[in-house]
């Protein structure tokens, strides 16, 4: 078994391919190179391991004739002594060795040296005359034209127009790629007689994986003629290791026999590639072709190399540009949300504010935000149930960004729903996509130029086994595309990352703050629900032990009026009956001011269904002597039924009517109670024509132990109309009054509808 053995045919240059092999061939070990070079593998000591088969053509010597030879015997010793004392130095890390060396008197080629692994790849190719001047030139003229460009396609352009006037080919393109790898030709620059490319797009199988990731780390590659045969390397493994050699970086490195048959199918006789590298991925490519074979020499190489280096910081930056103008239009958007934001003690809501400009941030159909565990929809979007099973989907993302021009592709469900969320960018604020926000983007149907049918086709070989073989026509081919969206702009991404870290930091700020407030507020509500307890403990025991001597002072005075009445004179009765009628009033002051410390600890009370007219009626009968002995008359409407605490409503009435009557004129008291629907429940009025009140006293008859004129000339303990209050207020309502003096007064309760018990009964 020979070397050659060991590797499939089509390392060696062999036809077959099967129809796995475009994805999994190891272009980088193809065995051979290009025949108008000449490769050496060398060992770290300068020992030549391998040659090319061709080796005679450029050194005159067979490979079996330098195998095992040091290079210092078949080249000049002054230039093998500046390259070995270039790798003593280090400077080999740098990059690669190019000079010129000598093979005998008359034989000078240009050299490359590169490592690959612990060898030493060294390529020969015929050294053009010296053309220094002329490069330079070109290259200052190209430089010029890069550096003045005023946006990515006059960039792209003039770099495809400079990239010819250097290498002389019929045909210059410049690819960009998309998201999904395929590429689209933005300039070109050829041969008038040629078909045109420009606006074309190419599949991204025309490229395959492992060529790509060889273009993001080798600029440049060049197949010089189609149809040459290669030369394998003799031996075709390495003699120590017995692996195949990395020629990955090989300029001479033999193509792919798929590769060639393609370019041989595009008519193209040689072909130069170049890649556009942007953050360390495949951005675009500088194609070039031209109908017969073409070798480029290594200055031209070189030179190339280095504008192919501006050309990407240029890229670079027209792509910044593009942002920050994109950006740059949006900054009252921006400035308006930071602000909102800034101010804002919950965030996430506040992006919810019609009049904030969210939709407007990013060009979209419909937004979709989910905070808290609430669904938002603003705009067009899918159905709710849709958003939220996207939004479960999202969570298996291992991103908290996440944008696609053509969701369903990548999201089947979305299919339903493309004409308004083919395209989705969606950022998650919290982690997990706990809390998000989520642009949709509409349908965009397009109509796609391809470079041929992008179908790889398919033949059956005399076995009837599948062979893969590239594309036979190039003719532009128009596909209908749907269910894709216009692309997202790498502005909208970018201000979609800034505002995931802002809303993240406002929202971890607020958290925090939240979570201090919530805990200063927890400590404060136990301080003062001890404070309450403390208060109705002392409340309950001081109107206990004040009762109790009221009542022993009640019933002394009342057995001595009864032993000693008829032994006592007028005014000695007359002074009894006064105790009494002032031990009776502070026992009401301590019954009051129990019930409006109970009150004032904000316990809800429990509400059920109350029948006012039955509270009028019973009020009616407890107030029977107080009704005689004013000779007030009091008139009722029909009352409604409403949600409260029946016990508590006939307190708060009861206070009311007592007020009425307390406060009438010397002649008969008229009181009337009505009730009137309005917006916030039910207004339950009770009107006196009593001699009114003047506006400045309106709230302060509702404080504690306000009373209007003399303490001497009043009735009542002042408490009243505050327990009132109080009880309008427990059941979510309010109490007021409307007066003026002379004109009697009109005091309105207010009832919600249908408040639910939130408490214990009070």
């Amino acid at each position: 078994m020979t070397d050659a053995d060991l590797l499939s045919p089509q390392y060696l240059g062999g036809p077959t391919v099967d129809t796995t092999n475009c994805e999994r061939e190891p272009i980088h070990i193809p065995g051979s190179v290009q025949p108008h070079g000449v490769l050496l593998v060398l060992s770290h000591d300068l020992t030549i391991l391998q040659a090319s088969a061709n080796a005679r053509t450029l050194l005159g010597l067979d490979p079996d004739e330098l195998l095992g030879q040091p290079l210092g015997h078949v080249a000049e010793q002054r230039e093998v002594q500046a390259l070995r004392r270039f790798l003593d130095s280090g400077g080999y890390a740098g990059g690669q060795f190019t000079s010129t060396l000598r093979f005998g008197p008359r034989r000078e080629l240009d050299a490359t040296v590169q490592r690959s692994g612990d060898r030493l790849l060294l390529e020969l190719e015929p050294r053009d005359p010296d053309t220094s001047s002329e490069f330079y030139h070109v290259i200052k003229n190209a430089l010029s034209a890069l550096e003045t460009a005023p946006d990515l396609a006059s960039l792209t352009q003039r770099a495809a127009e400079q990239v010819r006037a250097l290498t002389g080919f019929d045909r210059v393109m410049i690819y960009r790629f998309a998201p999904d790898d395929s590429g689209l030709v933005i300039a070109e620059a050829k041969q008038p007689e040629l078909h045109p490319f420009l606006g074309h797009r190419f599949p991204e199988s025309d490229i395959p994986r492992q060529a790509r990731a060889l273009y993001v780390q080798h600029l440049i590659r060049l197949t010089a003629d189609v149809n040459a045969a290669p030369a394998p390397l003799v031996p075709v493994l390495d003699p120590e290791s017995g692996q195949p050699v990395n020629l990955g970086g090989a300029v001479l490195r033999s193509t792919s026999p798929v590769h060639l048959q393609y370019l041989r199918n595009m008519g193209v006789g040689s072909s130069l590639s170049v890649s556009i590298v942007q953050d360390g991925r495949l951005w675009g490519l500088i194609s070039c072709h031209h109908t017969t074979g073409r070798v480029i020499s290594q200055p031209t190489r070189s030179a190339l190399e280095f504008l192919a280096r501006v050309l990407n910081l240029q890229v670079k930056a027209k792509l910044e540009q593009e942002i920050a103008q994109f950006r740059q239009q949006r900054q009252e958007v921006q400035r308006r949300i930071a602000d909102r934001l800034s101010s804002s003690l919950t965030p996430l809501q506040t992006l919810a504010e019609p009049d904030l400009g969210l939709m407007t941030l990013l060009d979209c159909g419909g937004l979709a935000m989910h905070f808290d565990g609430q669904l938002q929809l603003m705009g067009q979007t899918p159905a709710p149930e849709q958003v939220m099973a996207l939004i479960q989907w999202l969570r298996e993302q291992p991103n908290d960004l996440y944008a696609t021009d053509a969701l369903s592709s990548e999201w089947p469900p979305a299919e339903a729903d493309e004409r308004v969320a083919s395209g989705l960018l969606a950022i998650s604020v919290s982690g997990g996509w706990q809390e998000a926000l989520l642009w949709f983007r509409p349908e965009l149907p397009q109509t796609v130029a391809w470079g041929g049918d992008p179908t790889k086709p398919v033949e059956r070989a005399a076995d009837g086994s599948a062979q893969l073989t590239p594309r036979h026509s190039f003719d532009t081919y128009i596909q209908q595309v749907r269910g894709r969206s216009e692309p997202w702009h790498q502005g909208e991404i970018a201000e979609a990352q800034d505002l995931r870290r802002a809303l993240t930091s406002a929202v971890g700020e607020r958290l925090t703050m939240l979570r201090s407030l919530n805990d200063q507020l927890g400590r404060a509500n136990d301080r003062l629900n001890r404070a309450n307890t403390e208060w109705r403990e002392y409340a309950f025991v001081m109107s206990h032990d004040l009762q109790e001597p009221l009542r022993l002072i009640s019933n002394f005075l009342e057995l001595f009026g009864v032993r000693f009445g008829g032994q006592l004179d007028a005014s000695a009765e007359k002074m009894i009956e006064f105790t009494l009628g002032e031990a009776e009033r502070l026992r009401s002051l301590i019954r009051d001011l129990y019930s409006y410390t109970e009150l004032s600890a904000g316990a809800p009370p429990r509400r059920a269904e109350v029948d006012l007219n039955a509270v009028l009626q019973q009020l009616q009968r407890e107030l029977a002597a107080a009704i005689a002995s004013s000779g007030a008359r009091i008139t009722v409407d029909p009352l409604p039924q409403v949600q409260g605490n029946a016990a508590r409503l006939q307190q708060a009435l009861c206070h009311l009517l007592d007020n009425a009557i307390k406060f009438s004129r010397p002649d008969t008291p008229l009181v009337h109670v009505s009730a009137k629907r309005v917006t916030e429940g039910w207004a339950i009025r009770v009107h006196d024509q009593g001699p009114g009140i003047a506006p400045e006293y309106h709230d302060k008859i509702f404080t504690v132990f306000q009373r209007l004129g003399k303490r001497e000339d009043s009735v009542g303990n002042g408490i009243g109309l505050a327990i009132a209050r109080k009880i309008a207020e427990l059941h979510g309502g309010s109490l007021s009054v409307s007066s003026g003096v002379g004109h009697g007064s009109t005091f309105t309760l207010t009832l919600p509808d249908d408040q639910p018990s939130p408490g214990p009964h009070v």
